[in-house]
């Protein structure tokens, strides 16, 4: 479970317990049978060595967000499985193909993901609007699946889905007084902003399922690496995305924006949204799991997949 943190607070142990202490008077006990991940979205906050050396023993891993919601420091325990072997094989996947090939299934499912969003929305609103674009969209996944492994094709085939899906959620959102015309990760709208910060919380939630299992994050597939860009987590967050979209576009939070940055109760609203979404069981396989726990799942699954132990890899498939 991840413990989201946005007040000021102060991290230490105290007689063998590591306590979380906020300024105006809440304690947590961080034990690692009640939280595997904590969160913190303030620049108010302090820890004490000892409560690192005490979070890594427990398996817990700890990340810093800056204020429009992306990581900036991560603190992990190495109790990584698998790693020399499992990276060697990701890296001959760059040259083989067989890479890119997982990041074309992972598109085709976000793209599927986007379609399921706009299905809930006909459904909701009980409007064929949102039944005929989720259409369109899910035309544009069929040809992805058909597509050549090729980067510059699956681009192109993404921003036409992108666009009818986002001019889709910009219609649902016309009452929402958030201003909201279309995706921008550069937009200033409450909206926009929300996203940004949602997909934030749950690039952390990525990045540590890709590093528990052994993954590499700077080399991805789709993404060209970039010294010091993560470009692994930006390939295999793109079939999660639909899940905070949805979380955010019918939960409506509260957002205020100030300078081009949301405040932290904003912050705190859309990431409780989010944590939500995780948090809640998902159909999966033959019965159930949290959306964080399929998170974990998958990268495993790439993994094995990029090892030789899977035929191929398949994106997450969502039904809202």
């Amino acid at each position: 479970m991840l413990l989201f943190v946005s007040k000021p607070c102060r991290i230490k142990v105290e007689k063998g317990r590591v306590v979380l202490r906020t300024h105006d008077g809440d304690v947590v006990e961080l034990g690692s049978a009640t939280y595997d991940s904590v969160v913190v979205a303030t620049r108010a906050a302090s820890i004490t060595t000892a409560a690192l050396q005490a979070l890594a023993a427990r398996g817990i891993d700890l990340t810093v967000l800056g204020p429009h919601g992306m990581p900036v420091a991560r603190v992990y325990p190495p109790i990584i499985n698998k790693t020399a072997a499992t990276r060697v094989a990701q890296y001959q996947a760059i040259l083989d193909g067989r890479g890119l090939r997982a990041a074309k299934s992972i598109l085709e499912a976000k793209v599927r993901n986007q379609a399921s969003v706009l299905r809930y929305a006909a459904r909701s609103r009980r409007d064929d609007y949102y039944a005929l674009e989720a259409e369109n969209v899910e035309r544009v996944a069929d040809d992805i699946r058909r597509a050549r492994p090729d980067p510059l094709e699956l681009r192109e085939l993404e921003a036409h889905a992108a666009r009818i899906y986002w001019g889709a959620v910009a219609k649902l959102l016309e009452d929402s007084g958030y201003g909201f015309t279309g995706r921008d990760p550069q937009g200033l709208d409450p909206f926009n902003m929300a996203l940004n910060y949602g997909y934030g919380v749950l690039y952390a939630r990525c990045e540590r399922a890709l590093l528990l299992v052994g993954l590499d994050p700077y080399a991805g597939f789709m993404h060209s690496m970039k010294s010091g860009q993560r470009t692994l987590v930006y390939d295999f967050i793109e079939q999660f995305r639909p899940v905070v979209d949805k979380a955010l576009v019918f939960a409506r939070p509260d957002v205020s924006v100030s300078n081009g940055v949301m405040d932290r109760e904003s912050r705190r609203r859309v990431a409780q949204v989010v944590m939500r979404a995780l948090e809640k069981e998902v159909p999966y396989l033959n019965g159930k799991a949290t959306v964080d726990d399929v998170i974990v799942r998958k990268a495993s699954e790439l993994a094995r997949y990029l090892r030789g132990e899977l035929q191929e890899y398949v994106g997450f498939r969502a039904r809202f």
